[in-house]
Formats: structure tokens, C-alpha cells, sequence
């Protein structure tokens, strides 16, 4: 234990007891909890069957069984380890009888449990356009975590539907197929030591010491089964990070970590703040970020690396220069000697991947995208192109049976093949035969398609002055945009968002003056990876994630685009309140940490969001720190910017009013005592102003 630090080894060495070790990012946690299973074998005599050490992800578990090996030996692969889940299943296994499901109980996989649910939908009459599959699913797995059965489940109508009553439906057929499903796994542990005593203190007796990972993201189902596994001997120790609890939206409660000592009396607290990973100047950053979180357990990160350069922040016309901007730094740290794969472009939001995607490409440049789809092959924008492909005379019969019953029109399989068979019959290109459709000249089932047919020819003349046009317009009128609405609020609207930003994409490259066809090339290329693209996960690529997907990672070279208010944080946070900003801080503190080396923040000033064109004001999480923080580089603005008679002023400029408080100009017209400036404020929204009597100081 001589590589270890003081605070690793009081935590090592610390006694029998609850004991809580706040790890912070990069502060050598896994080898913490490593050495204190070895110190409680080697040194305590616990047998190591009698330890459990339970990890969030199978990989986790994996290398935690590997170094445990290379520290103690043989003794190491007898300790318990494996996730919440595969140790439930495993306990189940022995136990299941007393739920009244057999031993043999299968695990039902993602694509029959959505099987099962389409079919309990149907069974009920209700069509997916008034409650998507996947939305009750999201449901009945959001109750699961919380630990509620059915039976115990608030009561909820959707659209008229008991969402309830579909739960208990749900729970029946799976009992009647033997079937539990993974959220099923965690409950029915917690309903066994719950309902029967006898096999409560049973597996209280199993374990002497119980380890936990990550246990900042513990939902309550998952906090309350090791409660009573731990409710003899109480001796739980658990590593985790509260500035880094970022899954609040899926269950996770941050109490559970930050109320662990009054939960847990008598309970030993540990610090680990001495970071091995990343350079004192981001560490910097990171510790002023996250410090303005206020319901927090109290530390601050210290480098054992060098202080190294500033963080850079960059502010840019628009999320396609932005794109532009990363292209450039990307290249520039390449040919410093830093290689593609200890890259990473981290983002707030999923639909930020196209303006990347597109300008990576375009460069030259290596990438992948991991955890994720790229852009143009998720369900909506594959939809929307189809869409858009027949109304601008380009559509193919693939694209025509792709949305032919999207949304429902009446038209399954067997519709579909005659379909099919009555477009190849006739000779014609898909949308010919639509036009056809349109006039009545085809009978059968290409009925259905008629209003279909009839929308896309009216939109047609508009759509072959401006190829760009109308595509909103036709998904919104064939009832597409509506029947989004039945996957729920939240899912819903970031589809459509990403048929927004799809919509700015088609608008943008329609004024390179290419034709549809040409478009849908490019859009092709895009979706397949080829030229420089999505490179295979082996080669060397630059990373593009999430920042969600990134936590537990690191590289030597990190970007952070759109730190701005909307996006980070984003706009549903803001909606949430003080909770949803503060989990948004500590993602901004997450993506920081995942530097080792170089870090770059960047901002745009005019976004296109929800269709719309906004002027985004910076982050609140960088705007107010100390300008020694971050190294602030600013790019000349577009052409179309221009300078006030002073010069500190222009299009992109944070301003300051008496009045309307923060905002950024948008615009000025006019010159000398006449100019006027167009100001998007924070709070007070657009307003016109004379500059020379606006009062307006530069934020």
C-alpha cells in the first residue's frame, strides 16, 4: 500500500461501519477500494466469499476482479462481485419460489418486452398514436425504480388511458410467460427481503462487508435493497462522487449520497481530492464551476500534474463555424502529436452531431460517434428525408414504404406488399405514381395513400421554387408532428428538434445550389460513414459522445461546444428550477474533468433551436469566473457585424441595460447618433434601441 496517499489509505485502513469515501474526479477510487478489499482480507481476515462489491456497469466489475487479482492473488476471484442486476439475478435464482416464479425464470430482452407491451396495446385498442410502446415501458421501468409494484404505482391517466391498470397487465403476462424483465430483477430482490423475514436475515447473514461503486447514481429500488442486505451488520462502504450525480433524469437521487451520514449514524467520512489525471489550470476551472453548487459535500480538487496552459473559450457566429473552430483546434493539436483518439468532442445535446458531422467530414478529419447514432440515422430524420425526398421528385418505392403507414393510415404488412407490387407494376417512379394516387387512377389499397398523395402535390409548386421549403409544412399536415406526441413530452420534442436542425441543414446546403438528388447523396454519404466519417471503433478517430456517455472517461484533448444558456444548461433544466440547473453544473464538471491536458470551451452567437433563431447568452457557469480562468479567444465576427462608434460594441457583444438587465446584440442599423441596436435580453426579450441613449455597458 505504499502508492497509496494519506487520505486513500485512512480510507483503506478505515474500521467496520458504514464508511463513506467522496471520490473526486481522477482521484484513484478504484484503486481505493481495491486495497481496502485487500486490506479486509489480508489484514482483518475476512474470508473473501464474504465480501460483495457491486459495480454499475459489467466492465467495472470485470477490471475490479482483474486488479483484485493482481493485488492479492488467488483470493481475489473469491470475492462476490457483479452488478445490482447480476447479483439480483443470481440471488433470485435460489429464491424465487417465494415470489411464485419458478427457478428457471427467463430474463425477457428488449425486443420481445416490446413485442409484449405492442401486443397489450393492441389487445386494448389503443393505437400507438395515442400511447407509444416505448413511452409505457419508460413508465413502468420510471415506477420500478422508485420500488413501487404495480399495486403501489400512482395512479395516472394518459390520453384517457390507466397507465396503472397497463402496468398490472404488463406484470401479469410477464408472470404467465415466466418472464421477469431487468428493472424486475432489482424490485423482486427488494419484494423477497421486504415480505419474508426468514429470507432477509438469510442473506443479511451471506455477507460481512459490502462495497458499492458509483453510488451517486443509486436510484431508490437500488438504495433501499442494500439497506436491508446491510440492516445486521451495517458494515457498508460506499465510493462515489456527488458533484458527479448526472442521471437524476432516469432515477438516480443524489440524497442518497449526500445524506448518507445522517442516514447512516456513526458513519466514517473520507476525502480524496489529490487528482492524478488532469492539469492544475482545468482543475482550476473545474473547482470554480462546481463550487457554486450549494447543496454539495465540501472539497476541492488539487493537481499532482503540472499547472499546464488555460482552458480556451471561443465564441462563434453560429454552431457551423463553431464546427469549424473544433475542426481547426482538432487538427492543431494533431499535428502537436497528439493522437486522434485522445480527442474528444463532448456535447450537451445529441442533435449538436450533425453540424460536426457534416464539417468533420468536410475537413477531413477522423471521427466516431460512440453511444449513439449519428444523425441522419435516427427513426425521425430517416422519416423526414423520405418525406422530403417524395416531394421533391426524388423518392424512391423504399422511402414510399417507409412512411406509407407513418404515421398510422391503415396500411400493414400485406398493404405494404400490395403496394409494393402495384408501384412496380406500373412503371412509374414513386412519385409519379403518388400523383397518379392523388388523382384517383389507383384503386385498392393505394386508397389510403390518396390524402398523402393529395397533401405532397399541393406542396409541390412550393417545394420546386424553394427545394428547401415545405417540409414542415407536410409533416406537420399528414399528422407525422402528431403522432410523435404519443412517445411522450420530452421524447417528442427533441425529435422534433432534430427535424428542425435537419430542416437548417436542407435550407443551408440547398444554397450551395445543388439539386435534391445531390442533397440526398450527400445525405447519404453522411449516414454511411464513408470518406472520412465514422471511422471503425480500432482505427484512429477523434471521439464524439455525449457528455452523459463520457463520464468514467478521459483524453488528453477535450471540447465542449455549445456552453451556452438553452443548451448548457439546458432548457429543460432551466424549467426545473434550482435542481435541474445545479445537475447541469455538475455536467459542465464533468465534461471538464475528462481533460488530462487541453481544454476548450466554446460558444455560439446566433443558434438555431426548435426551428427557431436564437442568440444565445454564454453559460451562467463560465460567464461570472475570474478571467484568469479561461483563456477567452474571440473570433472576427462575419462580415455582416458591424462596430459601434467606439468600437467595444458589436453584433455579438454581452450587454448590460438599467433596466432590461443581460443581453447580446443581434443587430445595429444605421451610424453616427443614429444607430440603432436590436438587443436579445435575458428576461425582457427583443428590444430596439437608440445606441446613444440605450445606457448600455459592455457584461
Amino acid at each position: 500500500m505504499a502508492d497509496l496517499n494519506p487520505a486513500q489509505l485512512a480510507a483503506v485502513e478505515a474500521g467496520d461501519g458504514p464508511q463513506l469515501i467522496l471520490a473526486g474526479a481522477g482521484s484513484g477510487k478504484t484503486r481505493t477500494i481495491i486495497h481496502r478489499i485487500g486490506h479486509l482480507i489480508s489484514a482483518r481476515g475476512v474470508a473473501p466469499h464474504r465480501i460483495l462489491a457491486v459495480t454499475f456497469t459489467n466492465k467495472a466489475a470485470a477490471e475490479l476482479k482483474s486488479r483484485l487479482s493482481e493485488l492479492i492473488g488467488d483470493d481475489g476471484g473469491g470475492v462476490v462481485s457483479g452488478t445490482f442486476h447480476a447479483i439480483s439475478l443470481r440471488l433470485l435464482r435460489r429464491y424465487a419460489e417465494a415470489l411464485a416464479y419458478p427457478r428457471s425464470f427467463q430474463v425477457i430482452d428488449a425486443d420481445d418486452q416490446k413485442a409484449l407491451v405492442k401486443r397489450i396495446l393492441k389487445q386494448a385498442n389503443i393505437p400507438a398514436d395515442r400511447l407509444h410502446p416505448s413511452f409505457l415501458l419508460g413508465w413502468i421501468e420510471h415506477c420500478k425504480h422508485a420500488g413501487q409494484t404495480a399495486e403501489q404505482a400512482p395512479a395516472c391517466d394518459w390520453n384517457g388511458v390507466d397507465l396503472r391498470g397497463l402496468y398490472s397487465t404488463y406484470q401479469q403476462q410477464l408472470r404467465e410467460h415466466e418472464r421477469m424483465d431487468f428493472s424486475d430483477l432489482i424490485l423482486n430482490c427488494v419484494l423477497l427481503m421486504r415480505e419474508h423475514a426468514d429470507i432477509a436475515e438469510a442473506l443479511q447473514r451471506r455477507f460481512d462487508h459490502i462495497l458499492v461503486d458509483e453510488y451517486q447514481d443509486t436510484n431508490p429500488v437500488q438504495h433501499e435493497w442494500l439497506t436491508l442486505l446491510c440492516a445486521g451488520h451495517r458494515n457498508l462502504t460506499v465510493v462515489g462522487d456527488d458533484d458527479q450525480s448526472i442521471y437524476g433524469w432516469r432515477g438516480a437521487d443524489i440524497r442518497h449520497i449526500l445524506e448518507f451520514e445522517r442516514i447512516w449514524s456513526g458513519a466514517g467520512t473520507h476525502r480524496l481530492e489529490e487528482n492524478y489525471r488532469s492539469t492544475g489550470a482545468i482543475l482550476d476551472l473545474a473547482n470554480a464551476v462546481i463550487s457554486k453548487n450549494e447543496d454539495r459535500h465540501d472539497k476541492s480538487l488539487r493537481a499532482t500534474q503540472e499547472q499546464g496552459l488555460l482552458p480556451q473559450w471561443q465564441v462563434c457566429n453560429d454552431e457551423y463555424d463553431e464546427a469549424r473552430q473544433i475542426g481547426t483546434q482538432l487538427q492543431a493539436w494533431r499535428d502537436a502529436g497528439y493522437a486522434w483518439q485522445e480527442m474528444a468532442v463532448l456535447y450537451r445535446s445529441n442533435r449538436q452531431s450533425l453540424a460536426l458531422e457534416q464539417i468533420l467530414r468536410e475537413q477531413g478529419l477522423p471521427y466516431r460517434i460512440v453511444g449513439g447514432v449519428g444523425f441522419f440515422e435516427r427513426l425521425e430524420i430517416k422519416d423526414a428525408l423520405a418525406y422530403w425526398a417524395l416531394l421533391n421528385g426524388c423518392g424512391d418505392a423504399l422511402q414510399l414504404m417507409r412512411i406509407c403507414n407513418r404515421p398510422k393510415r391503415g396500411i400493414g404488412l400485406k398493404g405494404q406488399e400490395q403496394l409494393a407490387a402495384q408501384l412496380s407494376g406500373s412503371g412509374l417512379r414513386a412519385h409519379e405514381w403518388l400523383d397518379l394516387v392523388a388523382e384517383g387512377g389507383v384503386g385498392g389499397v393505394a386508397g389510403k395513400l390518396a390524402p398523402l398523395a393529395r397533401l405532397i402535390a399541393s406542396l409541390r409548386p412550393q417545394a420546386g421554387t424553394l427545394p428547401d421549403r415545405g417540409l414542415m409544412a407536410l409533416l406537420q399536415e399528414s399528422g407525422y408532428l402528431d403522432s410523435l406526441q404519443a412517445m411522450g413530452e420530452l421524447e417528442a420534442a427533441s425529435r422534433i428538434d432534430n427535424i428542425h436542425t435537419l430542416q437548417r441543414y436542407i435550407e443551408l446546403t440547398m444554397e450551395q445550389e445543388i439539386t435534391p438528388i445531390e442533397f440526398m447523396d450527400r445525405a447519404a454519404l453522411l449516414q454511411s460513414g464513408e470518406e472520412a466519417g465514422r471511422d471503425d471503433e480500432n482505427e484512429e478517430s477523434v471521439t464524439l459522445m455525449s457528455l452523459h456517455r463520457a463520464k468514467g472517461l478521459e483524453f488528453d484533448c477535450v471540447v465542449l461546444p455549445g456552453v451556452e444558456e438553452g443548451l448548457l444548461p439546458h432548457q429543460r433544466a432551466l424549467d426545473d428550477g434550482e435542481a435541474g440547473i445545479a445537475e447541469e453544473r455538475r455536467l459542465l464538471y464533468v465534461g471538464i474533468t475528462r481533460a488530462r491536458r487541453h481544454l476548450k470551451l466554446t460558444t455560439a452567437r446566433v443558434r438555431r433551436l426548435f426551428g427557431e433563431t436564437h442568440y444565445p447568452l454564454p453559460s451562467r457557469f463560465i460567464k461570472n469566473l475570474p478571467p484568469s480562468m479561461l483563456q477567452q479567444d474571440t473570433p472576427v465576427a462575419t462580415a455582416s457585424a458591424m462596430q459601434n462608434n467606439s468600437g467595444d460594441m458589436g453584433v455579438g457583444s454581452n450587454v448590460l441595460h438599467p433596466s432590461f438587465g443581460e443581453g447580446v446584440i443581434i443587430d445595429f442599423e444605421g451610424s453616427g447618433d443614429a444607430i440603432r441596436v436590436t438587443v436579445q435580453f435575458r428576461k425582457a426579450g427583443i428590444k430596439r434601441l437608440m445606441l446613444k441613449y440605450a445606457a448600455l455597458q459592455a457584461a
